[in-house]
């Protein structure tokens, strides 16, 4: 859709770099063979038509230009065309905006500074922006206090991402002061490369640099960045955020005086800041009850799918007490004389042992939990319990899905167990998705007994059980 109005002028902009050569015409009759259908715009093809802009390249005027791209390398300070740029600006009293693309070109290699790709020179004496290739498959992130263009720019660059990243660096022109030394004239410019996107570890790989004062914004994007999204970022986010006057000028729809705005016109504006208001308050809610959530989820599914020793039994006493079930830590009270967990469920008693092992489990895993069966009548202060279950987070080495459906896969040994083995990966499906009637059969085999209507979850004294669950508390 076109960017401009009805009585709108073209918005002049100076793209640094040599103009595209159209393709010759095909001529019917001619050897070149049968006709073909046009090709379709590629990604790095701009319809400035479409957007509303007038390109300017470097056989043409520029001091009147609303902005400078530049989708190969950082303009030419020092010629014609960006000086005639930055003149207008001046003497507009604007905001000089540039985006300008890095890493294009022959790399280098030095044992201080590694691989490094042509950067970016700064104009007059701000020094410049180095770029070092980082590797295939670096995670992104947005960095911390974005404006609203910014952060447009670098949610585009996540989405639609170059071949490569590169970390910038400023390197700012050095004044020295020692003895003997030549000194700069005029003094080393002050600026700040502030980060739109950084790494893992922080470093910056794509940025604004700015200068002291304001009186410029270098947008540093990796070479490769689809010269469409620049194009339509720059025009529909950057334009109006930084250069609003030359907007103005064109009398572009991008801009409009509040002032001059009907009554209908104003109404709907602040209709639409008021839905745009209560929904950013709505999916700050949800998103704090998604971190809630995500604190209590974390840490049992982590237990149950990679658990060993205690973390896994942690995390079994936390779904059985989810389930609704009164859970007793017996390695508190007797050691390792008994199983790990006595649960308890509408009368029914019963120990549950937890293992884990790294591959397939031996088969020797049960006779753990029979030998505590057959010594727990023999422990001061105990009750008869109703039966035993071993619990196996097994094939930890294997991602969950790779794992064996069941603890053993042997039948006829399986068949012959005496006591009932679960996974501890089919306690997390059950766990996940409430499905607490089959947590407590597993456990407590049929107890008739309804789903009760309050979710539990575990609290911070491990025998408790009875707290409503994080959902519901979430709901109400």
């Amino acid at each position: 859709m076109s960017m401009s109005g009805p009585s709108a002028a073209p918005i002049p902009l100076h793209i640094a770099g040599e103009r595209s050569a159209p393709s010759a015409p095909h001529v019917i009759g001619t050897s070149a063979g049968p006709a073909r259908a046009a090709p379709a715009v590629g990604p790095n093809v701009v319809d400035w038509a479409a957007l509303g802009v007038e390109p300017r390249w470097k056989d043409q005027e520029t001091s009147d230009c609303a902005a400078v791209l530049s989708p190969i390398l950082g303009p030419a300070t020092g010629l014609e065309p960006y000086k005639r740029y930055a003149a207008g600006v001046r003497k507009r009293g604007e905001t000089a905006l540039v985006v300008a693309c890095t890493g294009a070109g022959r790399r280098s290699h030095n044992v201080f500074s590694g691989t490094v790709a042509p950067g970016i020179h700064l104009p007059h004496y701000y020094g410049s922006i180095s770029a070092n290739p980082l590797p295939v498959g670096v995670s992104l992130e947005l960095a911390d206090g974005l404006d609203h263009a910014e952060h447009e720019l670098g949610t585009r660059l996540l989405n639609r991402p170059p071949v490569t990243w590169f970390r910038l660096t400023y390197l700012r022109d050095s004044g020295s002061s020692r003895p003997g030394a030549a000194r700069m004239w005029p003094p080393p410019g002050n600026g700040e490369l502030r980060p739109i996107l950084v790494d893992g570890l922080g470093h910056p790989v794509a940025g604004v640099w700015v200068p002291a004062g304001g009186s410029a914004r270098w947008f540093v994007v990796p070479h490769g960045t689809d010269q469409r999204l620049l194009a339509e970022w720059l025009v529909q986010h950057a334009l109006p955020a930084y250069v609003p006057g030359a907007l103005t000028r064109a009398r572009s729809t991008l801009v409009r005086d509040p002032a001059l705005a009907t009554d209908a016109e104003a109404r709907l504006v602040e209709t639409i800041a008021e839905e745009q208001s209560a929904h950013e308050r709505r999916q700050t809610e949800l998103q704090q009850q998604l971190t809630a959530l995500r604190a209590v989820a974390d840490p049992l599914r982590d237990g149950l799918l990679f658990g060993t020793g205690r973390p896994l039994e942690d995390a079994v006493h936390d779904v059985l007490v989810s389930a609704g079930a009164t859970v007793t830590r017996l390695d508190d009270v007797y050691g390792t004389k008994s199983a790990d967990l006595l649960g308890e469920y509408d009368g029914r008693r019963v120990l549950v042992e937890v293992k884990s092992a790294s591959n397939r489990p031996p088969h020797s895993l049960p006779d753990k939990l029979l030998k505590h069966l057959n010594t727990w009548p023999g422990l001061p202060g105990t009750e008869p319990v109703d039966g035993g279950v071993l619990v196996v987070n097994h094939q930890i080495k294997l991602q969950p899905a790779q794992r064996d459906a069941e603890v053993y896969t042997d039948r006829a040994f399986a068949d012959r167990l005496p006591v009932p083995v679960i996974g501890s990966a089919r306690l997390f499906e059950w766990w996940r998705r409430e499905d607490w009637d089959a947590v407590r059969h597993a456990v407590f085999g049929d107890t008739g007994v309804a789903q009760p209507p309050e979710i539990a979850v575990p609290d911070a004294d491990p025998k408790a059980s009875g707290q409503p669950g994080l959902r519901s508390r979430l709901r109400r």
